[in-house]
């Protein structure tokens, strides 16, 4: 496979790997719409949704292994390579996780509901959208400068973590049916683990292009700026 098409393979795997992270993002919007609306039938449109998500991150995976095949990638395109299939395991994942919530909303539509908790659960749902776009933003930019934000952003839903689990397990009052709390409880974790994906992405970025793992691509940013500072 001649150089330039090998490399023009390369730039449209990842043009399909924000077209497929963009879908994930929307579906995502889709459900907090329908967790704001408490609307069933928003939340219903997007069941379904992961088995195509699985089978274009399949397709991609698959891709990626027939360019190793064809040509042995130099150490850069390599690292390419690896974070695509890395990254399009996150947004896999994180479209599987948007189902699941989903139909928890669309199966728990009549259930009495904790307005408290309700409340900690949009909180949270916003946050974790929010978090996975901008880790999708920092893939697509290559900005590694803003990955470093990503972090903070998910000590925030950390904390919201926390605080929804312990309306789970200690009500503040006696509202919200059993059926909707266990899902309320599945909820929560799902969310953070959409959050988690997002940041997972951004250090994947950071990978790709420092080749470097988050942690230590970050503190020797942040090295090489206090001694800039210093000067």
């Amino acid at each position: 496979m001649p150089r330039e098409t090998f490399q023009h393979e390369l730039d449209r795997l990842v043009g399909e790997i924000i077209s497929l992270g963009r879908e994930v993002e929307a579906c995502l919007g889709m459900m907090v719409e329908a967790m704001e609306g408490h609307d069933a039938g928003v939340a219903s449109r997007e069941l379904g949704i992961d088995q195509r998500f699985k089978e274009r991150g399949a397709e991609i995976d698959e891709e990626c292994m027939i360019l190793q095949a064809r040509q042995a990638p130099v150490a850069r395109d390599l690292r390419l390579i690896y974070t695509i299939q890395a990254v399009t395991n996150h947004l896999v994942r994180s479209g599987t996780l948007c189902e699941h919530i989903c139909r928890a909303i669309a199966e728990t539509a009549d259930c009495e509901r904790d307005p408290e908790l309700e409340t900690a659960l949009l909180e949270m749902a916003r946050g974790a959208r929010d978090l996975f776009g901008q880790g999708l933003n920092v893939f697509e930019d290559r900005d590694i400068d803003r990955a470093r934000d990503l972090e903070a952003l998910d000590d925030k839903i950390d904390l919201l973590y926390s605080e929804a689990m312990n309306l789970v397990v200690n009500p503040t009052n006696s509202d919200g049916s059993p059926e909707w709390r266990m899902r309320a409880a599945l909820t929560v974790h799902y969310l953070e683990r959409i959050a988690d994906h997002g940041v997972d992405v951004g250090g994947r970025t950071v990978f790709l292009v420092t080749g470097e793992r988050m942690e230590s691509a970050m503190r020797q940013y942040r090295e090489r700026h206090l001694d800039d500072d210093e000067d």
